[in-house]
């Protein structure tokens, strides 16, 4: 009895391990989606597609600062592993890493404050979106949003949970 006791003890441990790296990852996948998913619209009005909406630029950037203000503590060292994109380098360099991070936040508070019209829109969000370049091209795998930036349509990526774009044409 004591045996199937500690045996049940031990995996309920391992279980809430287990959890918790797949929340870390899943977290900050769902972090990354949302802030994918907050650049379709600015990304549209850069190419014309959609009309400028200062409200809805505001919005987006909006959920890059509360999706980057969280951002820092989702990378536990037990979450090095599983279903992710993350490379080795982000636990290697964690310093320059968490740098990133904390830039790419400074900037989107930057933008928001830049950017009052249409014109604003079109000097300050590139220079924006190059963080997320920066950061992906050493710490992440290559996946959908490498290639959706290759081909100039990063407004529409559909994120690492969907098949990539490809070229119009």
């Amino acid at each position: 009895m004591m045996r199937a006791f500690s045996v049940a003890i031990m995996m309920a441990a391992i279980a809430t391990v287990a959890y918790a790296k797949s929340a870390a990852i899943e977290q900050r996948q769902d972090a990354m989606d949302a802030i994918a998913d907050a650049s379709k619209v600015p990304g549209g009005m850069l190419k014309g597609e959609v009309p400028f909406d200062l409200a809805k630029v505001q919005a987006s950037l909006t959920t890059y600062q509360k999706q980057l203000a969280k951002m820092k503590d989702l990378w536990p060292d037990d979450s090095k592993v599983g279903d992710t994109r993350a490379l080795p380098a982000v636990w290697e360099k964690r310093a320059e890493f968490l740098g990133l991070v904390d830039k790419f936040l400074d900037d989107s508070k930057a933008a928001s404050a830049a950017i009052k019209d249409e014109a604003s829109l079109k000097s300050e969000w590139p220079k924006l979106m190059l963080n997320c370049v920066g950061c992906h091209r050493e710490y992440r795998r290559p996946g959908c949003f490498s290639q959706c930036w290759e081909i100039g349509q990063l407004s529409s990526c559909r994120t690492r949970r969907k098949p990539p774009l490809r070229p119009r044409g």
